[in-house]
């Protein structure tokens, strides 16, 4: 009798991709309203043809600098029976075109006036959004043109435990594993731990838990740093020990008590890496670091992935304001509306919460300036071609209502990307500005995004002064 199995698992393999892909075929979309949560059909063939999926997190994927996933175009053609023309109008055209800021450019003035300054002390922009700037996309470029412009070294805000360490190229970001009690605005809070102004708070749950920072030569701005700056609250008589470039450990002592705490670290000279471990098990509510090198512009890269925006009503306002005293935010930049998309009909809900968001940030930083970036196009598949997704036209308006009711700027990036239905001119791009998802910028997309709005606003500068 012949007892040889070795097909089995081979079989087993098949049935699965069998079913895998009939199941892409299965079209899925249940709205459940209780969370704003939207199920739709998985397609397990998304990345070797054309069909659009929604998914907020890919992006985390595509731009892992291990992968290239524009390679993997000549898979799509094959799929699709055509043979994409690199040759054509546009993939050549140069993408984007000039768009201005709109709305109240006056309330501007707050950053313009500050940078003046950017010689004698450090001005903060703070740059909050989804997942399309996880990983300090676009962050990173509007960091290195405004500190190209006006001065500055430094990669500023990192967090603790975070979701983009492995793709985040700007700064290489450890911490130990296991040994950390983490809670966010894109994850949960069972515990309701007061968040940080990054939307996340983390307390030390083993002993030696630590976190560790190095620069990268990558970007000649963010090489070195002179100055950590832990923040935190509710700490136990307690110290830290730290380290820079894996010299000898140092202590700290942490401050008790209830408000925000700023603990400041200085090595002797220019530092590269620093390593801080905290030795006692819920020793503080820890929510982050900067790596400064003063004075100089610092643009904190804080993305919420698969968030809409609204959730930061859930950063208390009084922490946010213990936060002001030692980050006086200058400008402030809104970059939500992907995750929204497409999940309503009627924006009133999202526009009556962003609104709040909005003031409550004209409360809590009443000097700063605020710049609400709009939705980018993205495409629905239609027949044989992509076109925007007509939800889209719906959110922007919205977010021009969001603008125009609390007084701030706008600026459009729809518009900026070329209007209704220029996604796929970016996708077609040489080189690719986007996936083919649809959706999401890859790494060289993020980087024209940066240098549109930055043109937008160092225009507006210009006129200013």
């Amino acid at each position: 009798m012949n007892d040889n199995k070795i097909k089995q698992p081979l079989y087993i393999v098949a049935l699965t991709a069998v079913m895998l892909i009939a199941l892409s075929f299965v079209k899925i979309e249940y709205l459940i309203p209780q969370i704003n949560f939207t199920i739709r059909t998985v397609d397990v063939l998304i990345d070797i043809k054309n069909i659009q999926v929604e998914q907020p997190a890919i992006n985390n994927l595509y731009t892992h600098p291990r992968f290239n996933f524009a390679s993997m175009n000549f898979l799509t053609n094959f799929f699709e029976g055509e043979k994409e023309n690199s040759s054509s109008p546009a993939a050549l055209e140069l993408q984007g075109k000039k768009t201005p800021l709109t709305g109240d450019l006056k309330q501007l003035n707050y950053f313009f006036e500050a940078v003046k300054l950017a010689k004698q002390k450090s001005i903060r922009v703070a740059h909050f959004g989804d997942s399309a700037i996880e990983g300090d996309l676009v962050t990173a470029d509007i960091r290195e043109i405004l500190q190209t412009k006006m001065g500055g070294n430094g990669a500023g805000w990192l967090g603790i435990v975070s979701q983009d360490i492995s793709f985040r190229s700007t700064t290489k970001h450890s911490f130990s594993q296991g040994n950390w009690e983490s809670a966010s605005l894109y994850t949960s809070n069972p515990k309701g731990l007061p968040l940080g102004i990054s939307g996340e708070a983390n307390i030390p749950k083993g002993n030696d838990a630590w976190v560790q920072y190095e620069t990268t030569p990558l970007r000649r701005y963010l090489r070195d740093f002179s100055t950590v700056k832990l923040y935190y609250t509710n700490a136990k008589p307690s110290s830290i020990s730290y380290s820079f470039d894996g010299s000898a450990p140092q202590t700290a002592a942490l401050t008790p008590g209830g408000s925000l705490q700023e603990l400041v670290l200085k090595p002797k000279g220019k530092a590269r890496s620093v390593k801080i471990t905290f030795p006692v098990a819920d020793q503080a509510l820890v929510f982050g670091v900067s790596l400064e090198n003063e004075p100089g512009v610092y643009v904190d890269n804080f993305p919420l992935r698969g968030n809409s925006g609204v959730d930061l009503l859930n950063i208390s306002p009084a922490l946010l304001k213990d936060f002001a005293k030692y980050m006086d935010y200058k400008l402030i930049i809104l970059e939500f509306g992907l995750n929204i998309a497409g999940n309503k009909a009627d924006y009133s809900w999202y526009e009556r919460e962003m609104i709040k968001v909005v003031n409550n940030f004209k409360t809590v930083f009443p000097k700063a300036s605020i710049i609400l970036v709009s939705i980018h196009d993205k495409s629905t598949k239609k027949g044989s071609d992509f076109v925007t997704d007509p939800t889209i036209l719906r959110l922007l308006d919205s977010q021009k209502n969001i603008a125009r009711t609390t007084s701030i700027a706008f600026w459009s990036l729809f518009e900026a990307m070329g209007g209704a239905n220029s996604m796929p001119n970016w996708v077609n791009a040489v080189p690719p500005l986007a996936f083919k998802d649809y959706i999401h910028f890859n790494d060289q997309g993020a980087k024209k995004v940066s240098q549109l709005f930055t043109d937008a606003l160092l225009d507006e500068y210009s006129k200013a002064n």
